[in-house]
């Protein structure tokens, strides 16, 4: 009899410990982006309209998976003359693909609060694999309740390589660096 009970009990904890999806609060968050402009300087970017979520188990410490989409609209670069070039077919296309999107497909725990975070990337309605190394600080208790935690990705992507402007663009870096930074919150 206490063998089943304590088999109960173990299930009881197994099953408990389920990821808790996470929902990144745009107001406390960012993605932003630097490529080399004629090879002397960096041009620097960002997108304003975003969303994610994030499966989280908070007994684990193990992220479970992630998600999101950018309206590439909101591109912005501090130049409206260039913001507007980004969007137009040459670049992003924005009239016939609007979005960005990222789905995980595994994530793999790299340290304490370090993970790999193995993907298909959607970029002008085509799938890439990538590898996101992704850090995550917290949870803490949030001061409205529920519970808050902080995301951090930086990453190299070859535009070249998602069909991002013309590959022999000698004027546009090909390799682009990308940083994101975003608070989660969890009810």
């Amino acid at each position: 009899m206490k063998h089943a009970v304590a088999v109960l009990i173990g299930i009881s904890i197994a099953l408990g410990a389920v990821a808790e999806t996470f929902t990144v609060d745009t107001g406390h968050a960012g993605i932003s982006f630097s490529v080399k402009h004629l090879m002397v300087s960096n041009a620097k970017g960002s997108f304003n309209t975003f969303e994610g979520t994030l499966d989280y188990d908070i007994a684990a410490k193990t992220l479970k998976s992630v998600e999101g989409s950018i309206e590439v609209a909101s591109i912005d670069t501090n130049n409206d003359k260039r913001d507007d070039h980004l969007k137009k077919d040459d670049f992003f296309n924005v009239a016939k693909f609007p979005k960005i999107t990222f789905k995980s497909t595994s994530v793999k725990k790299t340290g304490d609060n370090a993970f790999d975070v193995s993907g298909k990337l959607n970029v002008l309605g085509v799938d890439h694999d990538v590898v996101l190394p992704v850090t995550i600080n917290g949870p803490v208790d949030g001061k409205r309740g529920g519970k808050l935690m902080g995301i951090e990705c930086e990453t190299t992507l070859s535009r070249v390589d998602l069909g991002i402007g013309k590959p022999s663009a000698s004027s546009i870096g090909k390799e682009v660096k990308v940083s994101i930074s975003a608070e989660a919150g969890h009810k």
